[in-house]
């Protein structure tokens, strides 16, 4: 497992020095707001999700004997980064007053916190505008028709039928407790699964696979997405604050029904393991190549924070 957490912190350097080259910059009237915009998006998380992206499309190049030029690694880059920067403007909506409420976030005061509600609300919007910007680019991602097909796939998975439309559910629903499990899957599908299972559909994309590895993948992500999700619940119980970086039993403090309120705390993290077990064994099948997606699917229940 160090040996993945070492992968992982070298995956989070490169994402974080694109996004300090190409992030938006401004010395003028909106400075606040570009301060705003890197205090949440640069040196912060695991990003699990650039992680996938990257190593989904490693995995095709083996699958399809190409040789992934530096050209598409670069690619991979882009769309990585512009996932996460979706990601951070989830996270700093997420967090505000009128939602969860959250003082802190990675181990440090909340973007809303750090400057104030307004900044944060336009931070996010704009992480989200900067997104799609960088995968409109010609300069980062040359054929059009793959522009086209990823920028359609990330707004379709962040929608109202994907990640938006999943929050609105979860904050519709707190304080009720009349949920039932395939409504809280639901939910989490959507909230948090959707923008995951992106992250794979878009490699499969840049490295044209054909439609039964896209499936098969999709269905890999989909999976660690829920696994994902049900760790995060057992977490927000059990965690140690200082470690995840972030105020514990938020669910409770909010109300908000989850997998552990629904299923209880030994069932739900059964059904996270069940869970990414079924992902390694979708995985496993494009070994020799599939090792750091098998144990990207063992550390989604295996982890501190």
């Amino acid at each position: 497992m160090d040996d993945f957490l070492k992968k992982l912190e070298k995956n989070s350097y490169d994402i974080d020095k694109f996004l300090e080259r190409n992030l938006p910059t401004g010395d003028f009237l909106n400075k606040r707001l570009i301060e705003s915009i890197k205090y949440s998006a640069i040196s912060g998380g695991k990003k699990i999700r650039a992680f996938l992206v990257m190593e989904t499309g490693k995995l095709l190049a083996k699958i399809y004997n190409k040789n992934l030029s530096e050209k598409k690694i670069n690619e991979l880059v882009v769309v990585a980064s512009a996932i996460e920067a979706i990601h951070c403007y989830s996270l700093i909506h997420d967090d505000l007053p009128a939602m969860d409420n959250s003082p802190l976030r990675r181990g440090k005061p909340s973007n809303h916190v750090k400057f104030d509600d307004y900044t944060a609300i336009l931070a996010g919007d704009a992480l989200l505008s900067w997104a799609f910007q960088i995968i409109g680019d010609a300069n980062f991602i040359q054929d059009p028709k793959q522009r086209s097909d990823i920028s359609f796939e990330i707004a379709k998975a962040i929608g109202p039928n994907g990640m938006v439309g999943g929050q609105q559910a979860d904050m519709d629903f707190s304080n009720q407790n009349n949920l039932n499990l395939s409504e809280i899957e639901w939910i989490q599908r959507h909230k948090t699964g959707s923008l995951i299972s992106s992250c794979c559909l878009v490699a499969c994309i840049l490295l044209d696979a054909n439609e039964e590895d896209k499936k098969s993948l999709m269905s890999y992500a989909d999976n660690i997405g829920l696994a994902f999700q049900i760790a995060d619940d057992l977490l927000d119980i059990n965690a140690n604050e200082k470690l995840i970086g972030k105020p514990v039993m938020q669910d409770d403090k909010n109300k908000t029904p989850n997998f552990v309120t629904t299923l209880g705390e030994e069932h739900a993290s059964k059904r996270a393991l069940e869970t990414s077990k079924e992902a390694i064994e979708i995985i496993s099948k494009y070994q020799p190549g599939s090792e750091n997606l098998v144990s990207l699917a063992k550390y989604t229940v295996n982890r501190d924070y």
